[in-house]
């Protein structure tokens, strides 16, 4: 399909939910055709707080918590969250499917973001609270289990949350705007973890190794989590008459979700942006796993610089979001996520690269500031692209309601997750490993954890599987990108297509 389609060029209407009256359907796209006030944006997206609070707090303090605190080996940590990360993405699918499924007076994804939250709250506290003196196969399951439990609620809450964002306009530079509201709302949260974590819990020379700390900061953490969600929620509530209507009547599960996902991968454009981000994301997942260890031992900063370089990032994602809303209305999305992750590639290799090549001979405060500088480039980069990711996974579930006849929203969000959380804990499975094979030693909380000496060997192949080894992942999934399909005029001439066919009598 090309962007010079004309109506005669569509394949035929396919639909399944030929019994939602033709009036409803009417009604409900141009409940989506008006535009969405902004008090409206701002409390739907206050639910992303609640995904990026629990997912900064568990990328950037897990696993330094699991390992250098609690003693828990490299391997058998990298294992445990990886295998949570993978059960829970098995587990998204059927979680998209049921959400697009599910007909109440409470809308389509309500219902499972109530049942979602309570386990959330109660298994991100637990995560941080492991007892000591467990054995390593002990606090290997437990870390298994809650891990598993965290991932697969948070999937259940934040699934419907993100799959509404496609139905709330239908509006190609819309889409965009309630993107950069949900995207800066969420770094914000972000910001929240990380400032409370290193400026009230973790602070001091070795705050970060006081093992006392962790669970009143995530219980800190849960009232956030608690109050952004229920605005949220509140807010998902009063939009029901903008989601696209459940079909009426469905098969078994299995067997539904089963051809619910060979439907959608048969779409390329989807598939396009699962393998880009899968790829992306593992890297990510390296980089990110291994932050604190590369900031405190590879770059030897101190626990103030390690702060301002963690949060620099985060005020990077903060202050990208005002432009990444104009950037990629002004160009393709497409163009827009190619150069902006191009660019994050830059940022987060190049430091590395060059202390390696020892062409970077900073110490000290202004080794700090350096790396805060390009890693707020980074951060800012990486709001451009997520913006452009997102609203490009919201017009390729138009182009699949065009194709098949469905719309799959909880789906595409579910392939989008599963290909991030599958990645994130293959990058927390790779950051273990790592770990293990350059031998970095367990349980330095108790040498201090500036104080431990390493060897260069152990430091540099640290540095390089964090900075050069994952720009090479990186890379790939970038490269794929270019082969996405969709632009601006052809998402015009496919919601045009939908707009008629929603106006006459399903076949």
């Amino acid at each position: 399909m090309t962007a010079s389609n004309t109506q005669a060029d569509f394949p035929p209407t396919m639909t399944n939910d030929s019994s939602t009256p033709i009036s409803d359907r009417a009604s409900r796209t141009s409940e989506r055709a008006i535009r969405l006030p902004l008090r409206t944006k701002l409390a739907y997206a206050s639910g992303a707080a609640v995904e990026s609070i629990i997912s900064n707090s568990l990328n950037i303090f897990l696993l330094f918590y699991v390992t250098a605190v609690c003693g828990l080996s490299g391997g058998l940590a990298g294992a445990a969250l990886a295998i949570g990360l993978v059960v829970d993405a098995v587990a998204e699918p059927l979680i998209g499917s049921i959400s697009d499924g599910l007909q109440s007076r409470l809308g389509r994804r309500l219902p499972l973001m109530i049942i979602g939250l309570p386990v959330v709250v109660i298994s991100f506290v637990l995560t941080f609270s492991l007892p000591a003196d467990l054995s390593q196969t002990q606090l290997f399951l437990l870390l298994v289990a809650l891990s598993t439990a965290l991932r697969i609620s948070l999937s259940v809450f934040n699934l419907p949350y993100i799959a509404l964002g496609a139905e709330l306009s239908d509006d190609y530079v819309e889409r965009s705007k309630i993107a950069v509201w949900r995207w800066g709302t969420g770094v914000l949260g972000a910001l929240v973890a990380l400032a409370v974590g290193f400026t009230v819990f973790f602070k001091g020379a070795d705050g970060l190794a006081q093992r006392a700390a962790y669970q009143p900061y995530a219980m800190t953490l849960t009232v956030a989590i608690i109050v952004l969600a229920l605005i949220s929620m509140r807010a998902v509530f009063a939009t029901r008459n903008r989601q696209h209507a459940a079909p009426a009547n469905k098969p078994g599960w299995i067997r539904s979700l089963v051809a619910e996902v060979i439907e959608v991968l048969s779409n390329r454009s989807f598939r396009l942006l699962f393998i880009s981000a899968l790829l992306f994301f593992t890297a990510q997942g390296v980089t990110s796993t291994l932050g604190l260890h590369a900031n405190t031992y590879f770059w030897r900063l101190s626990s103030a610089q390690v702060q301002m370089v963690t949060l620099a990032f985060v005020l990077g994602l903060l202050l990208g979001a005002p432009i990444a809303g104009s950037i990629v209305a002004l160009m393709e999305k497409r163009t827009a996520l190619f150069a902006s992750l191009c660019g994050l590639i830059l940022a987060q290799g190049s430091p590395v690269t060059l202390r390696l090549l020892g062409w970077l001979p900073l110490e000290g405060q202004a080794l700090a500031m350096t790396l805060a500088i390009t890693t707020a480039i980074g951060g800012g980069l990486m709001t451009i692209a997520a913006v452009a990711f997102m609203s490009m996974m919201a017009d390729a579930a138009d182009e699949h309601e065009l194709l098949f006849g469905a719309r799959r929203e909880g789906l595409y969000f579910a392939g989008w997750s599963f290909a991030g959380k599958a990645a994130t804990g293959g990058g927390a499975l790779i950051s273990g490993l790592v770990l293990q094979t350059i031998a970095f030693p367990a349980n330095l909380a108790s040498k201090g954890v500036v104080a431990a000496a390493l060897p260069a060997s152990t430091t540099n192949w640290l540095g390089f599987f964090y900075g050069p080894g994952a720009a090479v992942l990186s890379l790939a999934g970038v490269l794929v990108v270019l082969w996405y399909p969709i632009n601006r005029r052809m998402h015009a001439a496919i919601m045009a297509e939908l707009a008629r066919r929603r106006t006459e009598p399903a076949e």
